[in-house]
């Protein structure tokens, strides 16, 4: 299945068929017919597209165990100045930043703050981070399908969106229970990306200046779990939790566009940081960052235990060297 567009619709791989049918007799194009129709349906299959490229090993330069506050459950990651930001999804009021010893990775609260709940939200879930140049945050929250911008101060926090669900939903986006708003970066100021985490998984780019305007709104339709974004220049990286991998494009509203995949599922799948009921890496990923030499990846393990250390339910942050 392709990309499926808000404003578009689907595209076809229409070349295909007409060189065959071009250059064969009739006869023979009403056999072909059917062949070329079901390798067309192949080709624009972005998971298969996905599985045909070779990816990339990332290397891993430290796994280190988070320490945090009860209940700690990372979703969401920032780095600026060596210095990575994070929110946990049971934590409504707080920014975390992560001191990285030589033993741990500690969650240090860094702004605490008191954010309006939207009538009929009850929890904000807050799932993604993301900061402009200004120094205020803006949050992804799945309870309230919507973008809170807290200041570099805390003390002032307000929705930058409304609710974006009847919009996604419309795209065929959010069927899922718990499958809502995950990720988000910057593209510009005041545009967003955001992400619909999965079944199906997609993106939605909604611009604020000088109104809210949805840019676009791409249905991928894939069996990925897009759980984090991160932006450079012309490139967005997504985090694809399903199969513990970042996908590097360009035009990232289309996942079927020429891309680069970094994996590490090698790493995830080590014996040593395997969860009791977690393999691949599924259901664990869920916030991406990146500096000039690393990649790191935040897990959210639910409080379950490793398998080889049966008392230890810390979640783990994966610090990566960037490929060159």
């Amino acid at each position: 299945m392709g990309s499926r567009r808000f404003s578009g619709g689907r595209r076809s791989p229409a070349v295909l068929r007409q060189s065959l049918g071009h250059r064969q007799p009739p006869g023979l194009r009403v056999l072909l017919a059917p062949l070329a129709l079901c390798a067309s349906a192949l080709l624009w299959m972005p998971g298969l597209a996905a599985a045909q490229e070779n990816p990339v090993l990332l290397e891993a330069l430290s796994v280190l165990p988070v320490e945090g506050p009860e209940s700690n459950q990372p979703s969401g990651l920032f780095v600026h100045n060596d210095t990575l930001y994070t929110v946990s999804d049971k934590h409504d009021d707080t920014i975390f930043r992560i001191e990285l010893r030589e033993d741990a990775a500690v969650f240090v609260p860094h702004i605490r703050f008191d954010a309006p709940k939207p009538f009929g939200v009850f929890r904000l879930d807050l799932e993604g981070i993301t900061r402009d140049d200004d120094g205020s945050f803006y949050l992804a929250s799945e309870g309230a399908f919507a973008i809170l911008k807290v200041d570099a101060d805390g003390k002032q926090a307000s929705w930058v969106t409304t609710s974006l669900r009847e919009v996604g939903a419309s795209a065929g986006l959010f069927q899922t229970r718990g499958g809502y708003l995950e990720g988000i970066t910057l593209m510009a100021p005041d545009r967003f990306l955001v992400t619909a985490e999965r079944e199906p998984s997609g993106l939605i780019e909604v611009d604020m200046a000088p109104v809210q305007r949805i840019v676009e709104i791409a249905n991928h339709g894939s069996t990925e779990s897009y759980t984090g974004l991160h932006r450079e220049v012309e490139n967005v990286y997504i985090l694809q939790r399903s199969t513990a991998t970042i996908r590097r494009t360009i035009r990232y509203l289309d996942v079927d566009s020429p891309s680069t995949i970094w994996s590490f599922a090698h790493i995830v799948n080590d014996p040593e940081y395997l969860y009791q009921h977690e393999q691949f890496g599924a259901k664990t990923a869920e916030g991406l960052a990146l500096d000039r030499d690393r990649v790191y990846v935040i897990l959210d393990n639910n409080n379950d235990a490793r398998r080889m250390y049966p008392t230890d339910h810390r979640p783990l942050l994966l610090i990566m060297k960037r490929p060159g």
